[in-house]
């Protein structure tokens, strides 16, 4: 049992090997949920929601993905795409289109609508983050880029 613990009965040891690893994986969830809620709150006031938004800048950089390739890009379900693209479609900002090639796909396309809520939300998004990362210079968000881009590529966090 660590000092600390040992002061707080009430407190749960850790293994001291796991321990730093398990405090980094706990600070970088903190600090994903601290951004995600203000980029909620920001959204909100423009009148989207996180998972509209992250639809429109997909649909922004790839306009013509299917809803397949779109859930795995948000990393949902096929099915949570659908009910979501419904709900946009209704609201103007996105269109299917049967594909050509497979009758079983659709092409989801931005609106004028949607195209207008993005160009109007995306600046106050990136503004956001760049207020976020502000505290980093730019070799060291290169760096954190790199460290991420290790551990999304590692064969463990499949």
């Amino acid at each position: 049992m660590s000092s600390s613990a040992s002061r707080d009965p009430n407190r749960t040891s850790l293994p001291q090997a796991r321990e730093g690893v398990l405090q980094t994986w706990l600070r970088l969830a903190r600090v994903y949920q601290k951004i995600q809620r203000q980029l909620e709150r920001i959204l909100d006031n423009a009148g989207l929601t996180l998972p509209q938004f992250d639809v429109l800048a997909n649909l922004g950089m790839s306009e013509g993905i299917t809803q397949q390739e779109l859930a795995e890009r948000l990393l949902v379900t096929k099915g949570n795409v659908c009910g979501l693209l419904d709900r946009m479609e209704s609201a103007g900002w996105v269109q299917r289109k049967p594909s050509m090639q497979d009758r079983r796909a659709n092409h989801i396309y931005l609106t004028d609508k949607g195209r207008a809520a993005l160009q109007a939300a995306f600046p106050i998004h990136l503004g956001l983050i760049q207020q976020c990362l502000a505290p980093l210079s730019t070799v060291q968000q290169a760096q954190l880029n790199e460290l991420l881009d290790q551990i999304e590529s590692s064969d463990r966090s499949r």
